[in-house]
């Protein structure tokens, strides 16, 4: 087999490298929290990363890299009346289709973990970093918005690692959003009729995953959250599903959580992101609720023993 290429799962994969150089091997480094793990025979360390810190590599040589961004947080109805938010886009993950490899001279590396977007304030979350790579944060959600023109950019979901869910305020007449890896939001079902939007028919459509796009709201339940992507074979544990999008706000019934993902509400507090890069879930009702913030990404190094 050629340098910078690998086997993972029975499955030829192409492993990008920062530096190929033919003949080094794995180096050693020390941050966040330790453990041993054995991926397809192979003994590593793993460390995982789940807030800012460094990385301090003691001896330079190659380590494996997965990044996870922080989730989009959900949308609300704001003060309008029987209008609904949609769910969060979940954050891109990098280096887990394609297994990372990088070359670190020994030094110390700052590693920043992606923080998820705050609920109700129409925020994608942050990106995770380390040694110049990017985990794009997911989408905003949409909301509610007093406008029926796109130049402020509420009311439609933002783009992200995953796109967040169209808004339920005012239909579905544009193109959700995206995500870097095409992972859109889901459609929101709002009604307009003789000049009027008929909010009492409004739901809103889910957040992208990383897995899966978000699902389109129907009458007056929201959009399914895209499903998670499932990292248990780069981290060696039990299933776990990353950067799902949340459920989109319904003002009958929110929509349903995918894998690894939260549902929407139909009025009251929404639904915040557990699993690393999540959006949160959108919500509706009247009056002003408390939304669901998008959960913290993680940035994991894995160096062979």
């Amino acid at each position: 087999m050629r340098f910078g290429e690998r086997t993972r799962s029975g499955t030829r994969t192409a492993t990008w490298t920062q530096r190929p150089t033919a003949g080094v091997g794995y180096g050693v480094a020390t941050g966040g929290s330790s453990s041993s793990i054995t991926v397809d025979s192979q003994n590593y360390t793993l460390l995982t990363f789940t807030s800012d810190s460094n990385l301090v590599v003691s001896k330079a040589g190659l380590f494996d890299i997965l990044l996870i961004g922080g989730g989009g947080g959900g949308g609300g109805p704001g003060n309008a009346s029987s209008s609904s938010g949609g769910g969060g886009g979940g954050g891109d993950i990098v280096g887990l289709d394609t297994v990372i490899t990088v070359y670190l001279a020994a030094a110390t590396y700052s590693v920043d973990v992606g923080a998820g977007g705050a609920g109700g304030a129409f925020a994608g979350g942050s990106n995770s970093t380390l040694a110049g790579l990017i985990a794009t944060g997911g989408g905003r959600a949409g909301g509610s918005s007093g406008r029926t023109d796109d130049t402020i950019g509420d009311k439609w979901a933002g783009t992200g690692g995953s796109g967040g869910g169209q808004s339920g305020n005012y239909g579905n007449g544009k193109t959700p959003a995206q995500g870097v890896k095409a992972n859109q939001g889901g459609f929101a079902a709002g009604q307009f009729n003789n000049g009027q939007y008929n909010l009492a028919g409004n739901s809103s459509g889910g957040g992208g995953g990383a897995g899966s796009a978000g699902g389109n709201a129907a009458d007056r339940t929201g959009g399914t959250g895209g499903n998670g992507a499932d990292i248990s074979g780069w981290i060696a544990g039990s299933t776990y599903y990353a950067s799902a999008g949340g459920g989109g706000g319904g003002t009958v019934a929110g929509g349903a959580a995918g894998n690894g993902g939260v549902a929407g509400v139909a009025s009251g507090t929404g639904n915040s992101g557990v699993n690393y890069g999540a959006g949160a879930g959108g919500t509706a009702g009247s009056g002003i609720p408390t939304l669901g913030a998008g959960a913290a990404g993680a940035v994991f190094v894995r160096l062979k023993v």
